[in-house]
């Protein structure tokens, strides 16, 4: 075979290659299977956290990390805080913020009103779980972007800021704030509405109390080393569960519904009761129905409550507030006692019913 045949051959193979890989990419565009870094900062699936992580004014690079990561470990942090790339001669980030999978623009907040600042929110679904991404502390946001569109990985969602609830932190500390989680409420305003404060729900079902976030470093990892979303679901029930709530009632809560991915096993014809396992940041998780009532009485006055005897995981939930700080020679006597954190949650998940 001459060596013009064989030039000729590898460049039919190498276009041939191309058309394939692209064909490939068009399709698993077109069903959304696509995943990326929600900002231009050149990260793979081995990159050191720290080369891409704000740290707050403490200037601890675990402080930008999700967790009790602040104020000496004792202050919770739920979310990614992730630095800008580029910036313009006033030192301002440039960087564009884009969404890290296909979904649904479900908030916009275009004014800062509130920690976030001016932020975004997507929602996306998988076999039985609905979640959201939110984007935060934005500069402005992309006047291209609609309320209710469906939107593929990659759409910038606005540049990257400092805002907040009120003028701004310092440029120095401008990044994204990025979450991924679960919504707890679908009628969050009746809850809202409940508790009495002073100034007015400015944001919907997409008020960060509503919102219940998971780490999303991991989260992240995975879908850049797949080139795909990850499976949050499947994610969520390989966590370990550091409180169970046990509580007697008939409800089922619309969320577990919605999130039938999180079901132990299948509904019962009749509800009794629920077994809920929430891990150490306050995610309900694991849902498990029962046929028989697991305390007396009923409601979150008579419900049970079992913690983690791991103690590093029980310190967190604490921290986290989901477990009421019980002096340690009370523990043996006393019943464990939900948090304000945890109360909250359950509040929200099972509203009082119309009598």
């Amino acid at each position: 075979m001459s060596y013009a045949t064989i030039v000729r051959y590898l460049s039919i193979a190498l276009t041939w290659a191309v058309l394939v890989d692209d064909a490939e990419g068009q399709a698993a565009r077109a069903q959304g299977h696509v995943f990326c870094w929600p900002t231009p900062l050149p990260v793979s699936t081995d990159t050191p956290w720290e080369s891409f992580v704000q740290p707050t004014a403490s200037g601890k690079p675990a402080s930008g990390l999700f967790g009790n990561t602040r104020s000496g470990d004792t202050q919770f942090h739920e979310g990614l805080d992730i630095r800008p790339a580029k910036r313009d001669k006033q030192g301002e980030p440039t960087d564009t913020v884009q969404c890290v999978l296909a979904g649904r623009v479900v908030h916009i907040a275009p004014v800062p009103n509130g920690t976030y600042g001016r932020y975004v929110v997507l929602e996306h679904t998988e076999p039985g779980l609905r979640f959201y991404t939110l984007h935060a502390h934005l500069q402005r946001v992309a006047p291209t972007l609609r309320l209710g569109a469906t939107v593929p990985a990659g759409t910038s969602l606005g540049i990257m800021g400092r805002s907040d609830n009120t003028r701004g932190f310092p440029k120095e500390r401008a990044h994204l704030h990025f979450e991924v989680g679960l919504r707890l409420s679908s009628d969050f305003n009746a809850w809202y509405a409940r508790q009495g404060y002073p100034e007015p729900n400015h944001h919907g079902n997409w008020n960060g109390y509503n919102l219940l976030g998971l780490d999303p470093l991991p989260f992240l990892r995975t879908g850049l080393s797949l080139g795909r979303p990850p499976s949050l679901a499947t994610m969520l029930r390989n966590e370990p569960t550091a409180v169970a709530v046990f509580i007697s009632t008939n409800q089922t809560p619309r969320f577990i519904r919605e999130n039938t991915a999180l079901l132990t096993q299948r509904l019962p014809a009749r509800i009794a009761g629920w077994r809920i396992g929430f891990t150490w940041y306050g995610l309900p998780h694991r849902w498990t129905p029962l046929s028989s009532p697991p305390t007396q009485g009923t409601g979150q006055r008579a419900m049970r409550l079992v913690a983690t005897s791991d103690p590093t995981l029980l310190r967190k939930a604490q921290i986290r507030n989901l477990l009421a700080r019980t002096p340690q020679k009370a523990r043996k006597t006393q019943a464990l006692a939900p948090g304000d954190s945890l109360s909250n949650t359950l509040g929200m998940l099972f509203p009082p019913t119309p009598r």
